[in-house]
């Protein structure tokens, strides 16, 4: 009798064991459950703000349509290779958006950055240029006595010498993300024309100019990129 009463017991004690680690289970499985969708909370909030962050089409495009390349080949040697943005009102407009966005300005700081940049685009018409050469001495571009010359000329033979050559850091990260097609080997440079020629009253091209080129010269080599206009 007194060893059915122990057996009872242990049985007893062993349904409880049971009802224990029942409960135990379901309530690291409801932890669990709680911790993934916290995780899906937290992963799809960060992938929400990498995807706020990622580049506007706007600008890109832009940067695409107003980019020309060249390269100057000779006897299987590189001379020059090129890549020219055209700094349009268009593109400027955009880069200004895309700027601000990136910074997360408010609406007037984005206002005075979009008046810079409307007061170079009156002054100026600006490219940025990056170049590579297969000496670096050749990559004199902004040096008072360069190997090259550079001309800004539209289709009627109208020529404009540049006032400005300035070297810009080509390891900027700034530079990088707005100038994507960079590499690792060229030199990058602002290059500034006069938007208006000495005897002229409307800008430089003129509104029923068709093209414009940019002329890179030299003993070494020679490239024309060419703009078309609408």
């Amino acid at each position: 009798m007194e060893q059915e009463i122990r057996s009872r017991k242990l049985e007893a004690r062993s349904q409880k064991q049971k009802a224990r680690n029942k409960r135990k289970s379901c309530f690291l499985s409801l932890a669990s459950c709680i911790m993934f969708l916290v995780s899906c909370i937290v992963f799809t909030g960060c992938a929400s703000e990498q995807k706020e962050i990622k580049p506007a089409a706007g600008y890109f495009e832009l940067l695409n349509e107003m980019t020309k390349h060249k390269k100057v080949i000779d006897n299987l040697d590189s001379k020059l290779f090129v890549y020219a943005t055209y700094k349009s009102w268009p593109l400027r407009e955009a880069y200004v958006e895309e700027y601000a966005r990136r910074y997360q300005m408010d609406d007037n700081q984005k206002e005075k950055l979009k008046e810079k940049e409307m007061g170079l685009d009156e002054k100026f018409n600006e490219f940025f240029i990056a170049v590579y050469t297969p000496d670096e001495k050749w990559n004199d571009f902004d040096r008072p006595l360069s190997i090259w010359k550079i001309y800004m000329e539209d289709e009627k033979g109208e020529r404009l010498s540049p006032i400005e050559i300035k070297k810009v850091d080509a390891d900027s990260p700034l530079v990088r993300e707005f100038y994507p097609y960079l590499d690792l080997w060229s030199s990058t440079y602002i290059v500034k024309f006069p938007k208006y020629i000495i005897t002229g009253e409307e800008p430089f091209p003129g509104k029923d100019t068709n093209y414009f080129r940019l002329k890179i010269t030299g003993v070494v080599g020679n490239a024309v990129l060419e703009w078309q206009l609408e």
